[in-house]
């Protein structure tokens, strides 16, 4: 399966922002089984997207993941250029509304901001999405994913936000979108932990069972931790699961 990233933003190509997403999604697909054939770095022009997303979709790849550009100022096109280029109608998603008043009542609550959210143009500009899409929820952050097929290519579009855009890309798209080839294995745990009290043995493990990859993904808002593992030998990915389970069990609670 043919894959292509287009990373959307000014500040990249300017290179006042280090460019993290293409380098983590690469990993995942190649880990994935996926076969990345093409980067794109462009800059916030909606006719030069809407123009890279169309010759993307005629060239025939399978999936095409445009990533940035989805805020609420006015240099963030994105989306309207993926309309463009699909010939889609915009609309504001009232999934993706709800998300964002849940996760401002949730930090609201906690105190980590002084009022509650405000549903205002710029609010239903970052939830727009096209029409007959698939809206791909944003455990951490306000503005949502999107995934839709046009012919035979499946189209992703993400949040620019590192950890916005991981988070949907493991919680919404991997497995339910993107299977591990054949020849790899994946199974995953989840603790009530943080990364920082068991970084050491996921490090030491990655040494131990070099064919075996090993990654932790913090859920946004609360103490749990997804360790995913992955390679071609299933007894070996399932060993380095149970060694860390164990460890975990052995700490004190948190």
């Amino acid at each position: 399966m043919s894959t292509v990233i287009i990373t959307v933003g000014n500040e990249i190509l300017s290179g006042h922002i280090q460019d993290t997403n293409t380098r983590w999604m690469a990993q995942r697909l190649f880990f994935l089984g996926e076969d990345l054939v093409r980067v794109v770095i462009i800059g916030d022009d909606r006719d030069a997207i809407s123009g890279l997303i169309r010759e993307n979709i005629d060239g025939g790849v399978d999936y095409l993941f445009v990533c940035g550009g989805l805020g609420a100022t006015p240099d963030d096109v994105t989306m309207a250029a993926v309309g463009d280029a699909l010939g889609r109608t915009l609309v504001v998603s009232d999934e993706a509304l709800e998300h964002m008043e849940y996760l401002s009542t949730f930090l609201y609550e906690r105190g980590f901001i002084t009022q509650k959210m405000e549903v205002n143009e710029a609010i239903r500009k970052m939830a727009t999405v096209l029409e007959g899409s698939t809206v791909l929820e944003n455990k951490a952050g306000f503005c949502p994913g999107m995934t839709v097929t046009e012919r035979d290519t499946r189209i992703f579009v993400l949040p620019g936000v590192p950890q916005e855009l991981t988070t949907i890309f493991t919680d919404q798209i991997e497995n339910a979108y993107i299977q591990p080839s054949q020849n790899r294995f994946m199974d995953e745990i989840v603790l009530s932990e943080v990364e920082a009290r068991i970084a050491h043995i996921i490090a030491k493990l990655n040494e131990d069972f070099p064919g075996v990859s090993v990654g932790s993904y913090p859920t946004y808002g609360a103490k749990t931790l997804v360790i995913r593992a992955m390679g071609e030998d299933e007894q070996k990915v399932r060993r380095v699961l149970e060694e860390i389970q164990s460890y975990s069990d052995s700490l004190p609670e948190l």
